[in-house]
């Protein structure tokens, strides 16, 4: 997982066609403590803060967390926040999920420390193969295109985060395509 965050970290630090879509569903107000899962080094999170939001971010690519923008990014696992129960309004998190190898564990964990009422939204890709999108950043981190397997651990979709979550207080709202022409997932979780 270290490795293919690496190769993400600075070939994606933001790509702003997914931040409209993640804001607008999380509908931030100012004063709210937001998290996102797989921030690199905080570029949303900086565009966050000057909302006025208490804004934190976390990812395991220490070299991304070395060249943070902001001071609240920490390299932490989202197997395991090293924050309080319900400390957390909003959550969110762009192309991460599909790296994280105990998907479960990771909902279980957003879900402790998300506030009740609160709000999760998760953009990940609709790969019909898992790994497909992903192939030429095999070759790159791997030097073997056919490791993408190694890159995205899960091909998911709106029934399969439904099946993450059971067991959790989160429930499902709602999924779509948020940007035009592009094969990713916009889901939306609320814990109850």
């Amino acid at each position: 997982m270290k490795e293919a965050s690496e190769s993400y970290g600075f070939i994606f630090e933001i790509d702003f066609l997914w931040a409209d879509p993640v804001l607008k569903k999380l509908n931030v107000r100012s004063g709210e403590r937001v998290l996102e899962i797989g921030c690199n080094k905080g570029m949303l999170l900086r565009k966050l803060q000057k909302r006025n939001v208490d804004a934190i971010g976390i990812d395991v690519n220490k070299k991304a967390v070395q060249k943070k923008v902001v001071d609240e990014v920490y390299e932490m696992n989202a197997e395991n926040l090293k924050f309080k129960n319900e400390s957390f309004d909003k959550i969110y998190s762009v192309h991460t999920i599909e790296h994280i190898p105990n998907l479960k564990k990771a909902f279980k964990e957003m879900d402790r420390v998300l506030k009740p009422g609160g709000r999760i939204v998760l953009i990940y890709p609709a790969e019909p193969i898992r790994g497909l999108f992903v192939v030429l950043r095999a070759l790159f981190v791997y030097g073997n295109p056919l490791k993408a397997r190694k890159i995205h651990l899960h091909k998911l979709n709106p029934k399969k985060i439904k099946g993450y979550i059971k067991g959790t207080k989160l429930k499902y709202i709602e999924s779509g395509f948020p940007i035009p022409l592009t094969p990713q997932y916009l889901t939306v979780l609320e814990k109850e």
